[in-house]
């Protein structure tokens, strides 16, 4: 047996975000059964390489030199708000860079994993399967199905793996779930916060997420099954950010009177529209005979805020 066969490679993106770093602990796990390398940007510092993804010539030269058995891309701009106040240079990292990385990756036979966003659908008729039609509601979630565009049509070793997102946090603003928490707590001393009761979301944990993606690399390097182009990952306990910051006072034993939940959204004069419910099947992903269980959202979080009560 050749040692690619028996130590494959995975290169992970955006390696020093949300997602990637649980991605890279989650292989890691696995001892010397993978070669791990993570590429980061902004914050990257060895062993993590450094890598603009805008870059191509840089880019390209990196890829043809790891030789990865499998790539797996997570980096993106992920925030709605900020995508609408930065068009062109988000279409750059989300759209751009997918394509060459795509591309760069089929002309050296490589599967190339690519990390989309339940928000991809409208939230108007819930659960979604992978095959059902997105019709993306802001400019993020445009972008984001541009890049599964791309994939699909630049590598036909291409996998979409949409998933919705929170887990250990290096800072709030890294997730709309932790943000939350400093609302919650009402750092800025705030009479009143209008908090959202309409949205319905479905955290799911990036351990969880890495889990699933260190099990379908498995699956697609053993080639035992044939893996479809398009995949959901979801946790199925739901709830709203008001529900959320709910939770939270209650861990922290702090009050949230006030909070003023909003039970309607008017999107009339909104710049960045979220969609109401995005839940997502994870049907096709179990009948692969992957793992979907997540961790609790709340007892995860009693975990982390507990010892902080005051």
């Amino acid at each position: 047996m050749s040692s690619e066969t028996s130590h494959p490679k995975v290169v992970v993106t955006g390696a020093t975000g949300l997602l990637g770093r649980e991605v890279i602990k989650k292989f890691q796990e696995y001892g010397s059964k993978w070669n791990v390398i993570g590429t980061g940007f902004s914050r990257s510092s060895p062993p993590t390489v450094f890598l603009d993804l805008t870059e191509f010539s840089m880019v390209a030269q990196f890829i043809r030199t790891a030789k990865p058995s499998i790539l797996i891309h997570s980096a993106a701009e992920r925030r709605p708000d900020v995508a609408a106040r930065n068009p062109e240079r988000v279409e750059e990292i989300n759209v751009l860079a997918t394509r060459h990385l795509a591309a760069l990756t089929a002309e050296l036979g490589i599967p190339f994993i690519y990390i989309s966003t339940d928000y991809v659908f409208d939230g108007k008729c819930p659960p979604y399967e992978p095959d059902d039609e997105p019709n993306p509601t802001n400019f993020y979630s445009v972008t984001k199905r541009q890049g599964e565009l791309e994939a699909l049509k630049h590598n036909n070793k291409s996998l979409i793996l949409r998933v919705p997102v929170y887990g250990e946090a290096e800072n709030m603003s890294e997730s709309a779930i932790n943000i939350l928490i400093d609302i919650t707590i009402n750092i800025n001393r705030e009479a009143e916060v209008s908090m959202d009761n309409w949205q319905i979301r479905y955290p799911t944990n990036t351990s969880d997420i890495g889990r699933v993606l260190r099990d379908l690399s498995d699956l697609i390097i053993s080639g035992r099954k044939e893996v479809p182009p398009i995949l959901h990952f979801s946790a199925t306990q739901k709830f709203t950010k008001y529900e959320i910051c709910q939770i939270f006072g209650d861990l922290l034993g702090v009050p949230t009177t006030h909070l003023k939940r909003v039970d309607a959204v008017d999107h009339s004069d909104s710049v960045v529209i979220r969609p109401h419910d995005c839940c997502l099947s994870n049907k096709r992903l179990e009948e692969l005979g992957i793992d979907t269980s997540t961790v609790d959202f709340v007892a995860w979080w009693r975990k982390r805020l507990l010892p902080a009560r005051r």
